[in-house]
């Protein structure tokens, strides 16, 4: 039950009743919150040490939690929700898993929920915030997210007297500058074969050509067949990716290359810049390379927000099933409290949503630092393609992307193949 669906005198009585009970013996009643997440290292202590905490601001509330790995999540979840006793509240991905939920009714709207005394709604930014909104509600919970950088060797450009770039131009110039230097120097290693490397480029290619508010209709499918992705911007994006690898920003052979050799190539000092993962500050941080990061910049004439940045969320969503919804609803955002951040961050690693405790996190170095705050700042969330889209629209971009670079498709003749799986998955899905 949704406390904004009570209305009139069947408010005026559910609250009394609520009040009756919170007054009465009946109010240390035992209550069992059921939790599902990913077997991360580090989930269980971090629950179990909340979970106490949790209890004493809610006595006789007992959570109980339960693991699973990432396949066998993605299968469990889907099956539980669907039947007679789901988790009261489970981990998911923002983007289109977390849609499907809500789609289907299978997930609580916890807009006004997190609206309540300590609730979410009070500490995770609007940036935050809108990871989970579908149709105009909140239905889901941020508490930790990956981004993507721009990484670059300090004491290579401080030795050549480059600058990062703040533009577009700036970057494909600094490709060609480092080039200048040493022909055989591959400035961003772009390491593809596993496909993935090159769309979280193309996620913000589009992003800073297209822009959110005008991509929004053709990445859910929504937008009217004869207008599905026919925006040029799409095929301009591609051709941005193919001023970078003109620019000589790429190895020869980009999707012929592991990401882990990219990886590599900066963190040995052999490439002077890397595109890459939040959760590759550790390995670059135990490898020494003297490293700083910024956000992919700006395309001059795009129609992007400069201060929307990729975003990959992930958190808690409470099913709609729930006996205790108010419950659920504290539990989650008790979960990303201050006090409860900053242990999350201390015993996961893990960058957390609320990044007001950062600074206090046992050992968190002056680059997560900084990425967690960023992230915080974000105006709006860019969530990656391969999860944003509609499974088979993402596996036709996933491919249209290795030939483009392949050179085997122009960025018109990517982009119609694009239009046509995403019209047959419009069609299916009867939107």
């Amino acid at each position: 039950m949704k406390i904004g669906n009570m209305i009139g005198l069947g408010r005026i009585a559910a609250a009394a009743l609520m009040l009756a009970a919170i007054a009465a013996p009946a109010a240390a009643e035992d209550v069992t919150l059921k939790m599902w997440t990913l077997d991360n290292t580090g989930y269980p202590e971090f629950i179990a040490q909340a979970a106490e905490k949790f209890k004493k601001l809610h006595p006789g509330v007992t959570v109980v939690h339960e693991t699973f790995p990432g396949d066998q999540y993605k299968t469990s979840i889907q099956v539980a929700l669907v039947g007679s006793a789901p988790p009261d509240v489970f981990f998911n991905w923002a983007g289109q898993d977390a849609a499907r939920l809500v789609k289907d009714g299978l997930v609580l709207d916890l807009t006004e929920l997190g609206n309540a005394d300590g609730g979410f709604r009070h500490t995770l930014s609007e940036g935050w915030q809108d990871t989970f909104r579908y149709d105009g509600g909140i239905y889901g919970v941020p508490v930790d997210a990956v981004s993507v950088y721009l990484y670059y060797n300090k004491g290579f450009f401080d030795e050549h007297k480059l600058l990062p770039p703040k533009a577009f131009s700036e970057l494909t110039g600094l490709c060609k500058a480092v080039r200048a230097i040493d022909p055989n120097i591959v400035p961003m290693p772009l390491g593809n074969a596993g496909r993935w490397k090159a769309i979280h480029l193309m996620t913000m290619l589009n992003e800073r050509v297209v822009g959110q508010a005008a991509s929004a209709a053709d990445y859910g499918l929504t937008a009217p067949a004869d207008q599905l992705f026919t925006n040029p911007g799409y095929a301009g994006a591609y051709g941005a990716l193919l001023e970078m690898q003109d620019a000589g920003c790429f190895e020869d052979a980009p999707n012929a290359t592991e990401s882990e050799q990219a990886d590599v190539m900066f963190s040995s000092g052999v490439s002077p810049m890397a595109w890459c993962g939040t959760w590759c500050m550790s390995d670059f941080d135990t490898a020494g390379v003297p490293y700083d990061m910024v956000r992919f910049p700006a395309i001059e004439g795009g129609k992007g927000d400069a201060g929307a940045y990729f975003l990959v969320p992930e958190g808690y969503q409470v099913s709609s099933k729930t006996a205790h919804p108010d419950l659920a609803a504290a539990w989650v955002s008790f979960l990303v409290s201050d006090a409860q951040a900053e242990k999350f961050a201390e015993i996961l690693k893990f960058l957390p949503a609320n990044a007001n405790s950062i600074d206090k996190v046992d050992g968190a170095t002056e680059h997560f630092k900084f990425a967690a705050a960023d992230m915080a700042s974000y105006s709006a969330g860019v969530n990656v393609l391969d999860v944003l889209l509609e499974a088979s629209v993402a596996e036709a971009y996933l491919n249209a992307t290795v030939e483009v670079l392949n050179r085997t498709l122009t960025p018109e003749q990517a982009v119609a193949q694009i239009r046509d799986v995403a019209l047959k998955a419009k069609a299916t899905a009867g939107l």
